[in-house]
C-alpha cells in the first residue's frame, strides 16, 4: 500500500486529525492560560474572535460580550478613524510587527495603561489580527513618581536661586548646581576634583592667605556637624562678595559621614532686601489694583448684564404705561393747540411739550426695537427703490459736507421687512456716519443680493444660510478701535459725551434686523473708515405696485359711531374727545366685557377701536371676533404701547390685524379710521354688488371654515364675505362634524393643527363620506406632506399660510373647477 492511500484509511485519518486537535487544544489552552493579555480580531470587521482569560478578567467582558464589540471599542483614546490609520501599514504589509502604547478601557469604566505588540496572520486565506498586550500600569505609574522625583530634585537643584556644593570626603568638589556656577563665576568642570576652599575660598579681603585649617564650612566633616555663618568668597574675576553659608555632614545609608553639603547665599541681596522688598510691596499692590479694576470690570458686566436682563422684562410694562401716559399729554396738548390761535405766543410752550412727547415715544419704541418687542408689518420690498426714494432726506439730513454714493446691483431680489422701521435703520445708521466723519467725507450706499453659506453661518451665531438681500453702509470716517467692536451693539453703550445720545441707536439696529430675521456685520479699521452691512431674508413675494396716495389732510368723519374699548381712564378720555373732534359718535367701555354688551344690544357701531391688554374674562382678540360675528360689517383697530403676543407673533402683525401704536397723533388716528372704514365701505359696496349679481343668478357658495385662532378666521372669513361666499366659522373638529351634520357646504376650508384632533383626519372624513364637498387645507407647510392612508391627495387644493387674497382667490378658483 502507497503513502497516499495509507493516508486514505479511516483510522489512520482520524488518528492524525486528532492529533491536530489535540495540538490545537493544547496551544489554545497555552493562549488561555498566557500571563499576557491575547486577543485575535478579524482584518475585515476588527470583531474580536478569541480574548484569553486573563484579558477577560482584566477587562471584565465575557466572550460572548466581546464578540459584539470591535477593536477601537476598548480602546477609549483611539477612534475608529485613528485605530484604522495606525494599521495601515500592517494591512499594506509595510511592517510585519507594530509596538504602541495606548490605554484599554474596563467594563466598570476604569482604565488601565498597555504595551501592545500587533500583528497580521495569514492562516488558510483569511487574515486575522493577533495582538499581545502587556499591563504596564503599575510600570507607567512606577517611571511617572521616578520621574517626578527626580525632575523635583533636578529642577530644585537646577532651578533655586540657593547655590549648592558638595564636597567628598577628601574635601574635594563632586557637585555644583547652576546657581553656585551663576555665584563663583566657575563651571563645575572648573573646580571638580580640587579642594573648594582653594578654589574660591583661599584669600581675604584685605589680600591675606586664608587657611583651609581656618575655615568653619571645611571644619564640618571632620568635627561632623553642621555649621553656619557668614564669609567672603573670591569670584574667578577677582572681585570679593559676601556669602551666607551652612555646611552640613552627608552621610551614607549606614550613617558614615562620606562629605558635606554646602548651602551659600549672596548676601548682596540682603542688602538691599529693604528696596527689594518695597519693590515688592509695590509690585503687589499694583497686583492687588490691577486684580480688583478687573473684579470691577466683571462687576460693571454682571451689573450690566442684569440691567438689561431687567430691562427686557420691564420694557412691556414701561412701553404700556409710559405710553399711555404720553397719549394722555399728547392728545390734550394737541386739543389745547387747537383752542390756540396762529399768533398766540403760549403756542410755543404746547409745541415744545408736543415734541416733548414724541420724543418720549422715539425713545419707548427703541426700547422695544432693541428687546425684540416691536410690533413689525413687514412687506415685500425691493431695497433699491427704498434707498433710492429716501436721496432727498439722506442728502438734507447728513448737509452738504457728506457726498453720497448710491450703487444698487442689476436683478436685485426682494426682501420681508418693514418699510418704515427698515427706513429708521438706514438713517440712524447714516446719521453714525455721518458723526464718525465729523459731516465731512464720503458715504456708499450698496445694494445687492447675497448667499451666506454653510461654513459662513457655523462661524455666526445665530446665523441661517440662504439667500438674502445686502444693504452695507460705508463711511470714511474715524473707525472704530478693536476694544469697543464687541460693545457697540450693546443698549446704552455709547462713545458720545453724556446727553449727546442715548446708546440706544445700534442696539435699535441691531435688535430688529434680527427680529426681522436677517443678520448684521460690522467691519472697520481706525483711521479708516467702518462698513455696517445688513442681511434681510429674500422673499419670492412681489412687492406691493399698489401705494396710498400722500395727503396733508386730515380726513372728518360723517358721524360714524366708533366704540371706544379702554380701561385707563384719562386715555379714554382723550381717545374718546379726539374722536369726538374729529366728527364721530363715541360709545365707550371700561373692558371687553362690558364692549361686548354693548354689541349685543344691537346698537349700530362702524368701527371698534380697542386697546389689547385690558383685564377681564374677555381678550381683546375674542371681543373683535364676537364683534364681527355680530357686526360682519363693522372695522377693528388695535391699539397698545406693548402687544405682548395678542395680535403679534414672532415679531410681526397677523394677517388682516390694523395697529395704532401708542402714543398716536390726532393726525394718524384720523388717517387710519378713515382708511379702515373706507376700505370696509368699499367693501361692502362691492358684497352688495355681487350679491345682487347672484340673487339674480344662484345661491353663494357655502364655506365652512375650521381655524382654532380667532385672528386668522376673521381676517379669513371677511376675505370670504368679500369674495361673495357664505362663510360658516368652526373653531375645532368637534364644531366642523356638528356644522356638517346640520347643514350643506360646498367647500370645507380648514387649517391642520386644531385643538381636539387632527385636519387631516377631518380632511379624510370629508373626502370619503362627503365626496361633493371641495376641500382647500390652509397650513405653514406643504399638507400633501401630511397626507397618508387612503385620502386621494387630488381632492384637495393646498393653500400655504401666509396667503392673501389673490392666492385665496386662486384656491377658491382650483375647487369650483375640480367640482364642476
Amino acid at each position: 500500500m502507497d503513502f497516499s492511500r495509507l493516508l486514505q484509511s479511516t483510522s489512520l485519518r482520524e488518528k492524525v486529525q486528532e492529533a491536530i486537535k489535540l495540538a490545537s487544544d493544547r496551544l489554545g489552552q497555552i493562549v488561555e492560560d498566557a500571563a499576557s493579555e491575547v486577543y485575535l480580531f478579524s482584518a475585515d470587521d476588527f470583531t474580536f474572535t478569541l480574548v484569553n482569560r486573563g484579558a477577560r478578567e482584566n477587562l471584565g467582558y465575557s466572550m460572548s460580550e466581546l464578540r459584539d464589540m470591535v477593536a477601537w471599542d476598548i480602546k477609549p483614546e483611539l477612534s475608529r478613524d485613528a485605530f484604522l490609520s495606525l494599521v495601515q501599514p500592517l494591512l499594506r504589509g509595510e511592517k510585519s510587527t507594530l509596538e504602541y502604547e495606548t490605554v484599554h478601557q474596563r467594563k466598570d469604566g476604569s482604565r488601565y495603561h498597555v504595551l501592545t505588540h500587533l500583528q497580521l496572520i495569514v492562516t488558510e486565506g483569511e487574515k486575522v489580527f493577533y495582538a499581545a498586550i502587556q499591563d504596564i500600569t503599575k510600570q507607567k505609574e512606577t517611571n511617572a513618581a521616578l520621574t517626578k522625583v527626580s525632575t523635583q530634585l533636578d529642577a530644585i537643584l537646577s532651578n533655586t536661586t540657593m547655590a549648592i556644593f558638595m564636597m567628598d570626603d577628601q574635601q574635594q568638589c563632586v557637585f555644583m548646581n547652576r546657581a553656585a556656577e551663576e555665584l563663583t563665576g566657575y563651571k563645575f568642570e572648573e573646580t571638580a576634583g580640587k579642594p573648594l576652599h582653594d578654589v574660591i575660598h583661599h584669600t581675604h579681603p584685605d589680600g591675606r592667605h586664608f587657611p583651609i585649617e581656618d575655615c568653619a564650612i571645611d571644619r564640618a566633616f571632620p568635627e561632623n556637624h553642621q555649621t553656619q555663618g557668614e564669609e567672603t568668597f573670591v569670584h574667578k574675576d577677582g572681585s570679593f562678595y559676601p556669602v551666607g553659608f551652612t555646611a552640613s555632614p552627608m552621610k551614607n545609608e549606614d550613617g558614615k559621614t562620606v562629605g558635606t553639603v554646602i548651602e551659600v547665599r549672596d548676601l548682596r541681596e540682603e542688602l538691599r532686601a529693604r528696596n527689594a522688598e518695597i519693590e515688592f510691596s509695590n509690585a503687589l499692590k499694583t497686583k492687588i489694583e490691577e486684580a480688583m479694576g478687573e473684579r470691577d470690570r466683571l462687576e460693571a458686566q454682571l451689573v450690566q448684564a442684569q440691567k438689561m436682563e431687567a430691562v427686557g422684562q420691564l420694557t412691556g410694562g414701561i412701553a404700556h404705561d409710559f405710553n399711555n401716559l404720553l397719549q394722555v399729554v399728547g392728545s390734550n396738548l394737541q386739543l389745547l393747540s387747537k383752542e390756540l390761535a396762529e399768533g398766540d405766543a403760549k403756542r410755543r410752550f404746547v409745541d415744545n411739550a408736543i415734541a416733548g412727547v414724541s420724543r418720549g415715544a422715539n425713545l419707548t419704541s427703541q426700547l422695544l426695537a432693541f428687546g425684540r418687542q416691536q410690533p413689525l408689518e413687514p412687506k415685500p420690498q425691493n431695497l433699491g427703490r427704498l434707498v433710492r426714494g429716501m436721496d432727498d432726506m439722506l442728502r438734507r439730513t447728513l448737509g452738504e459736507g457728506i457726498e453720497i454714493e448710491t450703487v444698487i446691483s442689476g436683478g436685485l431680489w426682494n426682501c420681508l421687512v418693514d418699510p418704515a422701521q427698515l427706513e429708521n435703520v438706514i438713517l440712524n445708521l447714516a446719521i453714525n456716519a455721518r458723526d464718525a466723519m465729523s459731516h465731512h467725507g464720503k458715504l456708499t450706499i450698496e445694494v445687492g443680493n447675497a448667499s451666506l453659506d454653510d461654513a459662513y453661518a457655523r462661524s455666526q451665531p445665530n446665523v441661517t444660510p440662504g439667500q438674502y438681500v445686502m444693504l452695507a453702509i460705508t463711511d470714511t470716517g474715524s473707525g472704530i478701535a478693536p476694544e469697543i467692536m464687541e460693545k457697540v451693539f450693546d443698549p446704552f453703550f455709547t462713545t458720545k459725551e453724556t446727553g449727546e445720545g442715548t446708546g440706544l441707536g445700534l442696539s435699535m439696529v441691531y435688535g430688529f434686523i434680527k427680529q426681522s430675521g436677517g443678520h448684521i456685520k460690522l467691519y472697520s479699521e481706525e483711521a479708516h473708515g467702518t462698513t455696517v452691512r445688513v442681511y434681510l431674508p429674500r422673499t419670492q413675494r412681489q412687492e406691493e405696485s399698489v401705494r396710498q396716495p400722500v395727503t396733508t389732510e386730515t380726513p372728518i368723519g360723517s358721524g360714524e359711531v366708533i366704540l371706544v374699548v379702554e380701561d385707563d381712564a384719562a386715555v379714554r378720555e382723550t381717545a374718546v374727545d379726539l374722536l369726538r373732534d374729529l366728527g364721530y359718535a363715541v360709545l365707550t367701555a371700561e373692558n371687553a366685557d362690558s364692549a361686548l354688551a354693548i354689541v349685543k344690544s344691537g346698537v349700530k357701531i362702524n368701527l371698534l377701536f380697542t386697546d389689547v391688554v385690558m383685564p377681564g374674562k374677555i381678550r381683546s382678540p375674542e371681543l373683535a371676533r364676537e364683534t364681527k360675528a355680530q357686526l360682519p360689517n363693522v372695522g377693528v383697530l388695535f391699539t397698545s404701547g406693548y402687544t405682548q403676543n395678542a395680535i403679534v407673533h414672532a415679531g410681526r402683525l397677523d394677517d388682516g390685524v390694523d395697529l395704532l401704536s401708542k402714543p398716536y397723533t390726532r393726525e394718524r388716528l384720523a388717517l387710519k379710521i378713515h382708511e379702515i372704514l373706507s376700505r370696509h365701505a368699499s367693501a361692502e359696496a362691492a358684497l352688495s354688488g355681487r350679491q345682487a349679481e347672484q340673487d339674480q343668478t344662484s345661491d353663494a357658495l357655502k364655506v365652512l371654515l375650521v381655524e382654532d385662532d380667532a385672528l386668522i378666521s376673521m381676517a379669513t372669513a371677511d376675505m370670504l364675505s368679500d369674495l361673495g361666499y357664505a362663510v360658516t366659522e368652526a373653531d375645532c373638529v368637534a364644531a366642523a362634524e356638528r356644522c356638517l351634520a346640520q347643514e350643506r357646504f360646498d367647500i370645507m376650508f380648514t387649517d391642520l393643527g386644531l385643538p381636539d384632533g387632527s385636519g387631516m383626519d377631518l380632511v379624510q372624513q370629508v373626502t370619503q363620506l362627503r365626496p361633493e364637498i371641495a376641500v382647500i387645507i390652509a397650513s405653514g407647510a406643504d399638507p400633501r406632506e401630511y397626507a397618508e392612508g387612503e385620502t386621494d391627495r387630488t381632492r384637495f387644493v393646498s393653500l400655504m399660510k401666509p396667503y392673501d387674497e389673490h392666492s385665496l382667490k386662486r384656491a377658491l378658483a382650483q375647487c369650483e373647477e375640480s367640482q364642476a
